[in-house]
């Protein structure tokens, strides 16, 4: 909400250094989830077919009808228009692709470009990437081109900063960290026994969280590994938390990580996503982070829950409308459009 214009208290400040973990977190999740719900499904070339539509069916709709409300709002209240080719661009989801364009049009959306990227490259993922030996080697590999891009691209990181950051090649080992840890769950839950499963996972959810607040308390470690072209060692720091939290949530998804509430934001995140900043700007441009500060005054944290609260619940509200009247009737086309009727994929989180 600090989008918004919402002022953070100082002993929470961390949450502004350690939100851009949740994107990374968001890939890590797609790349284990794609690959529980499809391996072992995309043979043919109806399934491979009928992947795509329902792919394509799940972020369409949504997507482009926040482009459309983006475009009025940068023409009514900003006077700025877009190109045809820029449109046309974002409508094919190529925009990370195009360094003037890299963030996409939509706020937020660059990482719906990089993961409609990564959809396109999953099948071919999917025919080689069979066991925890292939993930391991894919993601080694991974790691190797984002480094080498990222060194190639250093000289002009000032010009082409979002560019660098914002595309599948410089995000491709998140994913490959969550299609490594569905293998290793797989083998793990075939072999362990039942009464070490929850304390692994425990513990394993432990390092997972305290390891990047550790991490991002290196700032002298960060600078020194980029400077030095190790942007590698950075990937497997951040990674392999992301991978353990990935393990540790499907072999044991505990009540506080897997209950009515996280399902139901986990079923309308989409929305959630995509419509977050345009309600937090319409609430700073009306004014209202403003006039609530000024109302609790000198209580911070008041004010600032306050504001989270609010926010949260109409962000919540309205998303739970574009799920309802947006992305459902878009996945029922996507399922009409199918050329497999009989077996629907599983469902999986995006």
């Amino acid at each position: 909400i600090s989008v918004g214009g919402a002022r953070v208290p100082e002993y929470l400040e961390f949450i502004l250094i350690r939100f851009p973990l949740g994107v990374p977190f968001f890939f890590a999740v797609s790349g284990f989830s794609l690959a529980y719900g499809y391996t072992n499904r995309l043979f043919s070339e109806n399934d491979i077919k009928t992947y795509f539509v329902r792919r394509f069916a799940r972020i369409a709709p949504l997507f482009y009808f926040i482009l459309a409300v983006q475009l009025l709002i940068f023409w009514f209240e900003h006077h700025i228009t877009f190109s045809l080719i820029d449109i046309l661009i974002n409508v094919a989801f190529v925009f990370n692709f195009v360094p003037h364009m890299s963030d996409g049009i939509a706020l937020a959306s660059w990482s719906i470009g990089v993961e409609m990227a990564f959809y396109v490259l999953l099948p071919v993922m999917l025919l080689v990437n069979r066991s925890i030996l292939t993930s391991l080697a894919l993601l080694v590999l991974s790691i190797i081109v984002a480094n080498q891009f990222y060194v190639s691209m250093k000289s002009d990181e000032t010009k082409y900063l979002s560019f660098i950051w914002h595309n599948l090649i410089t995000n491709l080992p998140y994913f490959m960290w969550g299609m490594l840890g569905y293998h290793t769950y797989i083998g793990l839950g075939s072999s362990l026994r039942q009464k070490h499963i929850i304390p692994l996972s425990w513990s394993m959810m432990i390092v997972a969280f305290l390891s990047p607040i550790i991490l991002h308390k290196e700032g002298p470690l960060f600078n020194y590994l980029f400077d030095k072209n190790m942007r590698w060692v950075w990937s497997c720091l951040l990674g392999a938390p992301l991978f353990l939290a990935c393990v540790a949530i499907a072999l044991h998804p505990a009540k506080v990580f897997s209950n009515a509430v996280t399902h139901y934001l986990g079923k309308v995140s989409f929305s959630l996503y995509l419509i977050h900043p345009i309600v937090l700007i319409k609430l700073k441009q009306f004014g209202f982070y403003h006039g609530l500060y000024e109302f609790f005054g000198d209580s911070l944290i008041i004010a600032y829950l306050m504001s989270f609260a609010v926010s949260i619940t109409l962000i919540t509200a309205i998303s739970s409308l574009t799920f309802r009247f947006i992305e459902t009737p878009g996945m029922n086309w996507g399922k009409r459009r199918s050329p497999i009727k009989s077996s629907p994929p599983p469902v999986v989180a995006t």
